[in-house]
């Protein structure tokens, strides 16, 4: 017995056992079923962070959607955990394979989880076994593990196939060095090694790969409860996606698809002739190229790449500067570097000028930046383009001008030379932000991306063109992700030169100017210096308005651009919960996600109100709310952040009173800025804990106390003077990175709008304690409020009501459009304002009760669209009610709405309850905010 347990510990050393989860007992309390956890690349694996994740872990959590199960994951080393498995210590064992006699120690399901790939390895200096030559295999000797049949039987199927003839060599356990056979292809004595996806290292290559034996979840032999459940599982597993294993395969084992690919002896022969390359590239050209940078952080991603390629080849890269994009392009054309390290077109664009690319190395997003003056798509349009780039062709505009940089022309535009410019998301985004283009607006463009890749004249050099596809072929995708993102850094605004600050804004340099101007003028001439000290004071009013304005127009297009894709996330939240039949468990992950959904439009409400704060002008709802349900609320956001960052999180509550009268918006963003902080500062394994206490209470309300404690870094004495000010931070480099430095400002700031102080107790390395204490009256029960919305909901309210939805965006129009539907509505969708007008004025009197009007549309907006209506000569054209129905949710928009003759006004993302509200209010005779 002890010498078959050895023998199976061997074979399946290289397997992860996996977890097999038992069926949901008739009790509320789930199965909870105890699985080996080996780290073995690709199988079985644990993040830094603690999470378990690989290909079994995937499988596991696919079937504890059928069974209810729930996993204790027990580390275990390869080499013992079939000894363990075999007493007991585990229910299950993932990525076993099968061989005759194992069903005698483990019992099998009837399906399995996926093939594994064998591959054959190689030694990588050993030229004579080409990756792109099967043939190059024949003859050689192949070492195997005489024990792996099954493996053994595929390889010669796979030899017989291809028709080669390689001698096999086996070897049994006693031959292994450290748990391998990798010393006996590294001393030469064999030519290949035999083994699975998961094996191979750094010092050897994958020369072939194909199809292996099956893995198997399997359990104790006796344990029918799990055996019965994984069946089942796996059954609907395969019924449902037969490729399930061989996607999750693909997914963790990305680059052991195929063999690598090795130079061949020509190329390494024009390398060691070539040695150097020359490379045309632009000095400063973010994220590509970024030598000029003062932030040592990044080079950019062509050298960042190239050094990947010179290590992989052996090649010298070297790079000349081109003071213009069109320049480099000339610099290949001539002949006078060797290759463009980036070409911003389709193959089409390079063939036209005579130039020939590489495989991509990156596909990133390109942008539309329009003057906030046009619009965009429009009659007429002049476009901006950098010169020896093309237009595609789905951008339309009537002329297209060329400059020689991005600048350039971002400068153009932000003068209203031309209307728009078409380019690199990441190059524009950053001059903009560089150079404070402040008449510029961004226009998302969907699925707008393109893929760059080095540029070769053409014909190009077979074999550096062929070495550099070979090079950039061994990255993994993974990688070239990798070599991206550490590119893609936002920096702040650079040092502006004298022409930066006349091209940005020409205004603001003229007023610079005048200023100096009149300085020397005073002091030469000698003028009355308060009236000299009346126009600097004009001056500085009416650049703190312009500053005041330019921040008001910021807020309005971010407010704007965030509220659009939330409203999608609420409406479809908020549809997917009116189905019926639905499993509780999605239920109550859904009414999570509308629960932080909301949370999250209020948040965004409260930063777009920061102005408020800043001048005094921030007031405190007095609404009825429930504490209770603010902390279940809360309780269900905290725990998954905790267990995210494994720290243990409890919340502890002494309360009597529990329906109270306050701003429970407010409160929620206090003590979430107050947990987070808690969080942020606490190292895994730590705690947190949210504690809230009644105090007492009278006939008007009651006392409420707050705390937040954590076992954290701790704050010291002389932080804690300066903790609660603005854009203040402590804590380590990294920690001070997450946020901005207002969390504790804007709390402290709200409790004592509450009538409260927000205070501090700690000491480094000893944790922190966040604490204040408030007074709340009573209010009225929220539940039955609730309850008459929910009636409201369901009560048929819009049955034989025609609605007219003027909406531009198509994902947003659908969703309102179904939840009309819900209400039995009977609704015309228009895409802009001037067919919502002419929809209106072409149907019959009184036939359309009532009009949704977005406003910012292409055409016609929702303010012109509704004057326009208003104006109509006919009898319901004055009474029809309009409500807008937008992203524009600042209280100058509400009023600009009624200016403009709309009777109601709901912001994005849409509050259902307040939109039934509303309908009502309005088809009854009321106008509603």
């Amino acid at each position: 017995m002890k010498g078959m347990k050895r023998w199976i510990s061997v074979l399946l050393a290289m397997s992860v056992l996996m977890l097999c989860i038992p069926s949901r007992a008739a009790g509320k309390t789930p199965r909870v079923v105890r699985v080996a956890f080996p780290q073995v690349k690709g199988l079985t694996e644990t993040a830094e962070d603690g999470t378990r994740y690989g290909m079994v872990v995937d499988y596991l959590n696919e079937i504890a959607k059928y069974t209810g199960w729930e996993y204790e994951y027990i580390d275990t080393e390869s080499q013992t955990m079939v000894d363990d498995f075999l007493d007991g210590k585990f229910e299950l064992m993932g990525g076993t394979y099968y061989a005759e006699g194992f069903e005698a120690f483990f019992a099998y399901p009837d399906y399995n989880t996926g093939y594994s790939k064998s591959i054959l390895l190689a030694r990588q200096e050993d030229r004579s076994i080409r990756t792109n030559n099967l043939e190059s295999l024949n003859g050689k000797t192949i070492g195997v593990y005489e024990n792996a049949k099954e493996n053994i039987r595929r390889l010669k199927e796979f030899l017989a196939f291809n028709g080669f003839h390689c001698t096999l060599k086996y070897y049994s356990s006693e031959s292994f060095t450290d748990g391998n056979l990798y010393a006996r292809l590294e001393n030469g004595e064999v030519d290949l090694l035999q083994g699975n996806s998961t094996e191979g290292g750094d010092q050897f290559r994958v020369a072939a790969a194909y199809d292996s034996q099956p893995f198997y979840l399997v359990t104790n032999i006796g344990n029918q409860e799990v055996l019965d459940g994984l069946n089942m599982a796996l059954e609907k597993i395969t019924d449902a996606n037969p490729s399930f294993g061989a996607e999750r395969y693909a997914a963790h084992y990305p680059d052991r698809m195929s063999a690598s690919v090795q130079l061949t002896e020509g190329e390494l022969a024009y390398i060691k002739e070539k040695g150097h390359v020359t490379v045309a590239v632009l000095k400063n050209w973010h994220p590509l190229f970024c030598a000029d940078e003062t932030d040592d952080s990044h080079n950019g991603l062509v050298p960042d790449l190239l050094r990947e390629v010179s290590a992989y080849s052996g090649l010298e890269f070297s790079y000349i500067y081109a003071n213009t994009y069109m320049q480099a392009i000339q610099m290949v054309k001539r002949g006078d570097v060797d290759m463009l390290g980036f070409f911003l077109g389709t193959e089409a664009d390079a063939a036209d000028m005579g130039l020939a690319l590489t495989a991509p190395y990156v596909n990133m997003n390109n942008i539309i930046i329009r003057n906030k003056a046009s619009s965009y798509p429009g009659e007429n349009l002049v476009c901006a383009i950098v010169e020896g780039q093309r237009l595609p062709g789905d951008i339309h505009a009537a002329k297209v001008v060329a400059y020689p940089g991005v600048r350039e022309a971002l400068s153009a535009v932000n003068r209203g030379e031309a209307d728009i410019i078409y380019g690199l998301s990441a190059r524009m985004e950053r001059d903009i932000q560089t150079y404070q283009f402040v008449n510029l607006v961004p226009v998302t463009i969907v699925n707008d991306s393109d893929d760059l890749n080095f540029a070769l004249m053409r014909p190009a050099d077979p074999d550096l063109l062929t070495i550099l596809n070979k090079a950039l072929g061994s990255l993994s995708t993974d990688q070239k992700t990798e070599l991206l993102n550490r590119n893609m850094v936002s920096m702040g605004a650079g040092n502006l030169s004298i022409i930066d600050i006349m091209n940005a804004n020409p205004l603001l340099f003229i007023l610079i100017l005048s200023l100096f101007l009149a300085a020397v003028m005073t002091a030469v001439l000698l003028v009355n210096r308060s009236h000299t000290k009346a126009v600097i004071m004009e001056n500085n009013l009416e650049k703190a308005e312009a500053e005041s304005r330019a921040k008001g127009d910021f807020l309005s297009r971010m407010s704007h651009e965030i509220r659009t894709p939330m409203n999608a996330v609420m409406g479809l939240t908020d549809l997917t919960l009116m189905k019926n039949n639905m499993p509780e468990d999605v239920r109550e992950n859904l009414i999570k996600i509308q629960s932080s959904s909301r949370y999250l439009r209020d948040l965004i409400n409260d930063i777009l109100d920061m102005n408020r704060l800043d001048s005094g002008m921030l007031s405190i709802a007095r609404e009825p709310f429930s504490l209770g349900q603010l902390l279940d609320e809360l309780q269900g956001m905290m725990e998954n952040e905790a267990k995210r960052r494994g720290l243990s999180y409890t919340l502890e509550q002494d309360i009597t009173h529990n329906d109270l009268t306050g701003d429970v918006i407010r409160l929620r963003q206090v003590l979430t800025n107050l947990l987070s902080n808690a969080f942020k500062f606490t190292e895994p394994g730590g705690s947190v804990c949210l504690r809230v206490i009644e105090k007492g209470s009278s006939d008007a309300g009651a006392e409420y106390s707050f705390r937040v404690s954590d076992t954290g870094v701790g704050v010291s004495e002389e932080d804690q003077k300066r903790i609660f000010s603005s854009f203040e931070q402590v804590g380590t480099n990294y920690s001070r990175s997450q946020g901005t430095g207002l969390g504790l400002a804007i709390s402290s700031s709200i409790v004592e709008l509450m009538d409260g102080r927000l205070k501090v107790k700690s000491k480094p390395g000893c944790g922190s304690e966040f604490y204040f204490t408030i007074t709340l009256p009573y209010g009225a029960p929220v539940a039955a409020a609730k309850e008459s919305r929910e009636s409201l909901a369901k009560s048929g309210l819009l049955r034989g009501i025609r609605v007219l939805l003027a909406e531009d965006n198509d994902l947003n129009a659908e969703i309102i459009m179904q939840l009309l539907e819900t209400q039995e509505a009977e609704v015309i969708r228009c895409e802009n304002g001037r067919l919502a007008a002419e929809q209106f004025e072409n149907s019959e009197v009184n036939a359309i009760r009532v009009i949704l009007m977005d406003i910012q549309m292409p055409e016609m907006n929702g303010y012109e669209a509704t004057r326009a209506i208003r104006g109509m000569d006919r009898p319901d054209a004055k009474t029809i009610p309009i409500i807008a129905m937008t992203a524009n949710a600042f209280a100058e928009d509400v009023r600009a709405a009624a200016d403009a003759g709309m009777n109601a006004h709901l912001s994005k993302p849409l509050d259902v309850e307040k939109m039934w509200s509303t309908l009502r209010g309005v088809l009854e005779g009321g106008a509603q905010e």
